[in-house]
């Protein structure tokens, strides 16, 4: 892939924004990347969504005025989330988010997402990662293309070498995606030749919610970019896939705390980096 000139220089990503994985997603684990920074004196807010994704948080050590290095923080594990967060980083401070597919995170972790939904913990665990390691040889590497790349390798490598997810589940998830989450329970677990009740444990263990709740956070994201492009909140609802615009605005709520127009008018006003 092309180097992107604007991941060479580290930058404040917008919400939302993702850089593509250095590998095609078929071929990896690793979604995307996004470059978090807070500056001196300039806490950074982010607006956290709903994305039915897993991520990983890793500090990039840069030295102090003094030219010492303070320890970084352990890298963050976070599950899918089912409702928006924000967080308040002081500065200085430079991360990188990785984000991956839920049944990565489950090999990652090696046990049940279904207690991290909504939740993060620290991947303190030597056999999940070198984090020391980690962290100190981002922090050597000049180029961010560099640090992505190291990243790709090392997490395809621990993610191959943990329990590997159910192939109905990442059957299901990918159903679910693709079409748009406009699937049923039903229609997973038969084309998994599975039960509804077995399809349903499984992807709780290992993706983090039920197959029902991650049908409408990725409906609620299909709309959010429907509405982001100009579209009426009736047309949105309808090409995403809900019901009504009623179902749409509860569901929108539900993730957010706010209606659709809500949302809107809080996330330009709001300084979200």
């Amino acid at each position: 892939m092309p180097a992107d000139p604007a991941v060479r220089s580290p930058r404040i990503s917008p919400p939302d924004a993702m850089r593509p994985a250095l590998r095609p997603a078929s071929h990896s684990a690793v979604v995307g990347y996004r470059v978090v920074r807070s500056l001196p004196g300039r806490p950074a807010r982010r607006l956290t969504l709903p994305t039915g994704l897993v991520s990983i948080v890793i500090a990039v050590p840069h030295p102090a005025h003094d030219g010492s290095t303070p320890p970084p923080a352990p890298p963050l594990l976070s599950g899918v989330r089912t409702k928006a967060a924000i967080t308040v980083s002081a500065g200085p401070a430079t991360g990188i988010e990785v984000m991956l597919k839920p049944t990565a995170g489950y090999s990652l972790l090696g046990s049940s997402l279904h207690e991290l939904v909504d939740r993060h913990i620290e991947l303190l665990e030597p056999a999940m990662i070198d984090t020391d390691r980690l962290t100190m040889t981002l922090g050597q590497l000049d180029c961010w293309n560099d640090r992505f790349m190291l990243l790709d390798r090392l997490l395809s490598e621990r993610i191959a070498a943990g329990p590997p997810a159910s192939p109905g589940v990442v059957r299901a998830v990918l159903a679910v995606r693709h079409g748009g989450g406009r699937r049923s329970v039903a229609e997973l677990a038969a084309e998994s030749q599975q039960s509804p009740r077995h399809l349903e444990r499984l992807f709780k263990e290992q993706v983090g919610v039920s197959p029902k709740t991650y049908a409408q956070i990725t409906r609620f994201r299909h709309a959010l970019r429907l509405i982001r492009t100009g579209l009426s909140h009736a047309d949105a609802a309808a090409r995403a896939g809900f019901h009504d615009q009623a179902h749409l605005h509860r569901d929108f709520k539900s993730m957010t705390g706010r209606t659709p127009r809500q949302f809107m008018e809080f996330t330009r006003a709001e300084d979200f980096r």
